[in-house]
């Protein structure tokens, strides 16, 4: 298991590298394991993860084999590859990756820099499990962007674009329009595009793409949101979500028939942690992965509708990130606010994210240990609620304690972009 786990963090210490020609010849290598299944790609700045998995309990629950592809995960690797809500084992993801390793080797001996990334390999890895598991349709969630991003050599049934916001904005661009290229680069010929409630810009861009491409586009922002669905995630952005997935289901009715009731009790059937997810204990926990701009918007409405006293930890990736989510919770009055730094090369310093309260705050302040989670829970078990937001290493590794069962591996391969 160690050389194994020593491969992949290789790769992922070498962090990423965008472009399509790498992930072409190695699935061209692989056999092309993406072109044994119907596919759905997702693509967004939020939601992402929330219309997959919720397109996943509805097709799951109108008898269906789903595999599912998201990123990142919060506690274990396999996590990222799922059939039917079951998420890939270590050893089934050690025996897949064994297997592929030399020809992904090989590549590199015959050309320099052709060697996959950690993200190419495991979107690998999701293809060949979704071929061996004869899935009936695959959730694809892009990593960042879309139009290089590895997932995008699928040959879709639909894309989706859920949301355009400023994030990542050095390797997407400034402009709300420059990262709406990037997301609608999945926009495939004759492929039907569904997009979710878009600024102007991103629309008039996905609209663009869509005419270039002789693609039919079907805009939720037409949809009276007073018709949204309901579904069991709580958070004031989830109906939306779920709109995107009821309207997918009409979209592909005629190839993925669906019992009107089924797809209602899949809404409220979905699996997905640390988004406005409350957890019942000693203490009790909001966790939320908020951490863009868009994500940090959410926290705020959300918690315009929270009442009960809290506390806040907090940690963040980058320093940008990490002042706007000072801003979003100090309005609020936490009664205490907890810093964390997480060991990943981004996190922002404990020292700066205090550097941004107001003086005006009159709560507690202080700094917690990110070896010492646990005893922090412990410690904690009479306090009010504790939010834990704006890393999605935190709340990892938070649920990673919570679950009894520490991971050694999950909550540090995570991807390095």
């Amino acid at each position: 298991m160690s050389e194994f786990l020593d491969f992949l963090y290789s790769l992922r210490d070498r962090g990423s590298s965008y472009g399509l020609q790498r992930m072409q010849e190695f699935t061209r290598l692989l056999g092309n394991p993406q072109n044994s299944f119907p596919s759905i790609h997702v693509a967004g700045t939020n939601g992402k993860g929330s219309v997959c998995s919720m397109l996943s309990a509805i097709y799951r629950n109108n008898g269906y084999k789903v595999g599912m592809f998201t990123s990142p995960h919060l506690v274990e690797l396999g996590e990222r590859v799922q059939v039917n809500g079951e998420i890939l084992s270590i050893d089934e993801i050690e025996r897949i990756i064994t297997q592929i390793r030399p020809i992904a080797e090989k590549m590199e001996t015959e050309v320099s820099g052709m060697h996959p990334t950690f993200f190419e390999l495991m979107t690998a890895l999701a293809f060949l499990t979704f071929r061996k598991s004869e899935v009936d349709l695959a959730i694809l969630e892009t990593g960042l962007g879309g139009r290089l991003d590895s997932t995008n050599i699928v040959s879709p049934i639909l894309s989706i674009i859920t949301s355009i916001s400023l994030d990542h904005c050095e390797l997407l661009g400034n402009e709300i329009k420059d990262i709406a290229r990037e997301k609608a680069g999945i926009v495939k010929p004759g492929v039907p595009i569904l997009s979710g409630v878009l600024p102007e810009d991103a629309l008039n861009v996905v609209q663009e793409f869509a005419g270039n491409r002789g693609s039919q586009h079907y805009d939720l922002m037409k949809m009276n949101r007073d018709h949204y669905p309901t579904t069991n995630l709580t958070g004031y952005y989830q109906p939306r979500n779920a709109a995107l997935a009821l309207k997918t289901t009409e979209i592909l009715n005629h190839q993925f028939p669906v019992d009107e009731e089924k797809t209602k009790q899949g809404l409220h059937m979905v699996e997905l942690e640390g988004r406005w997810q409350f957890v019942q204990g000693s203490p009790s926990l909001i966790l939320d992965a908020s951490h863009n701009q868009e994500g940090f918007a959410g926290l705020e409405k959300n918690l315009a509708n929270f009442e009960k006293p809290f506390i806040a930890w907090l940690g963040a990736m980058g320093e940008e990130r990490g002042r706007r989510l000072i801003e979003s919770i100090v309005p609020f009055n936490p009664k205490e606010i907890v810093l964390f730094q997480s060991e990943q090369v981004r996190a922002c310093s404990r020292e700066f994210l205090k550097s941004n309260i107001p003086d005006s705050y009159g709560g507690r302040i202080s700094f917690g240990s990110w070896k010492k989670l646990g005893e922090k829970l412990k410690r904690s078990n009479k306090e009010p609620v504790v939010l834990v937001a704006g890393s999605i290493y935190l709340v990892g590794a938070v649920l990673s304690e919570i679950r009894n069962r520490p991971s050694n591996t999950g909550l540090s391969l995570q991807d390095l972009v």
